[in-house]
């Protein structure tokens, strides 16, 4: 029995001792494998500490953020100021719209009840009636009307100005659309310095080695900033031209309307008598011809009302 437990311990033992060294060599680099293993991943762990608290400086982007979210976000303080420029832009046109139409400048149940009134030979309610609408085309029925004792002429002459001042108020108020399609490229332009300044300055507080994220940051300002400047001024300078020449058809359709039932109206108006020719007839200025003076016209027409004339020469004194 001991003989035969002696071989066998002797034979375990050299078993051992052979396959030793070739079981112990694949144990060190397993060993050594799992240590690699273990700094890989604590390099991996430190690496991607490093990434996080540099991103931890870098403006918070949300993927799932909205382009239109985005440009509020991005414009801002020049987003704002472009975005009350739209709001007076979109009111200013709806309001033009509104008013600088057809219906509004000349209406036709206007024109219909005051050639009914002229058919009846009812002057002064079509006259009234004229005058109490507060339209283009009331406007200057009204004042053609009001000059008509005076002549035709003279009546159409002042029709015509009315028209003109109505007409130049009208275009005065366009002037807005193009100020604001001016103005929205230059503001556009100062967000775009601004957004600029903003990429710069990360360069200059940075170094050699800035977050994109912050340049991407001021770069989108500018950006958008140029987006918005040159989207507001395209409507403006349209509708400017647009409203422009609507006014200018308005003025010519309201002007042959009104002429015609002018003439209407001269029959029932009864016509400024000629002033009586006075006894002294002043001496014509060296110059001027037939034609008189407006203060002496004016002069002659308060003597024929009854005012008596002043003479230049001294009174005479009584014996």
């Amino acid at each position: 029995m001991e003989s035969w437990y002696g071989r066998v311990l002797a034979m375990v033992i050299g078993v051992l001792l052979l396959a030793g060294p070739e079981g112990l060599v694949p144990l060190a680099p397993t060993r050594a494998t799992a240590q690699d293993g273990a700094s890989a991943r604590g390099g991996d762990e430190r690496s991607a500490s490093a990434e996080s608290a540099g991103d931890a400086n870098a403006p918070k982007v949300d993927a799932r953020e909205s382009f239109f979210r985005w440009m509020v976000r991005a414009s801002g303080p020049i987003g704002v100021l472009i975005a009350a420029m739209s709001f007076y832009l979109i009111a200013l046109v709806v309001w033009m719209a509104l008013r600088y139409r057809t219906s509004a400048a000349l209406p036709r149940r206007l024109v219909r009840e005051v050639q009914e009134l002229l058919d009846q030979k009812r002057y002064s309610d079509a006259y009234s009636r004229a005058a109490a609408d507060p339209s283009l085309f009331g406007r200057v029925l009204s004042a053609g009307v009001r000059k008509l004792s005076s002549g035709v002429a003279q009546a159409q002459r002042s029709m015509e100005m009315a028209n003109e001042d109505a007409t130049m108020e009208m275009e005065h108020r366009t002037t807005y659309l193009a100020t604001v399609g001016t103005l929205g490229p230059m503001i556009g332009l100062v967000g775009t310095v601004y957004g600029m300044i903003m990429a710069f300055r990360v360069i200059a507080t940075e170094g050699s080695s800035p977050q994109a994220s912050q340049l991407a940051a001021g770069i989108s300002t500018a950006l958008f900033a140029t987006l918005e400047g040159i989207a507001i001024s395209i409507p403006a300078i349209y509708f400017y031209s647009f409203f422009r020449n609507r006014i200018a058809r308005l003025s010519l359709e309201v002007a042959m309307a009104a002429e015609p039932l002018l003439e209407q109206f001269a029959p029932g108006v009864k016509p400024q008598e000629p002033a009586a020719p006075s006894t002294a007839t002043p001496m014509p200025m060296p110059g001027t011809g037939s034609h008189p003076h407006p203060f002496a016209l004016n002069a002659a027409l308060a003597a024929s009302a009854g005012a008596a004339p002043r003479s230049a020469l001294p009174p005479a004194h009584s014996e």
